[in-house]
């Protein structure tokens, strides 16, 4: 996977991967940033969360549920001092369907420790833990 990332004007960079879209970086505004971009920080969590939601879709779909709609909602703790790594990741989601508790919860588990490698990566540095709630 390749991405290219090119400073546009001091702290504001745009970044081009392989699908050939567009992403407008920015830093936080006390660093110097203007709001330009996404931070790289919540690029990490759009990220983390994109690639759950997806895997939680197929994990379900493969299993033949029908799902409507899936949210994934990100929160984080963080150290204080530099470097500011997160120390730990919390996710939660929201998934609308004819679902049980069960379906949702080894969907979650599935994506987490097999196929959402993003997930998995950073749940090694970074645990990672979930709820859930299921509206029909």
């Amino acid at each position: 996977m390749k991405v290219i990332v090119k400073q546009k004007e001091d702290f504001h960079f745009i970044g081009k991967g392989d699908a050939g879209i567009e992403l407008s970086i920015d830093a936080a505004a006390y660093v110097g940033g203007k709001g330009r971009g996404v931070r790289p920080p919540e690029l990490l969590f759009h990220s983390i969360a994109g690639c759950m939601g997806i895997h939680v879709y197929e994990a379900l779909h493969k299993a033949g549920k029908e799902v409507k709609d899936i949210t994934v909602e990100t929160d984080a703790e963080r150290r204080e001092e530099y470097p500011k790594v997160f120390t730990k990741i919390y996710l939660k989601f929201t998934v609308k369907g004819d679902l049980s508790e069960d379906d949702v919860k080894n969907a979650i588990e599935t994506s987490l420790n097999k196929t959402c490698s993003i997930a998995y990566m950073i749940n090694q540095v970074a645990p990672i833990s979930y709820e859930f709630k299921i509206e029909k």
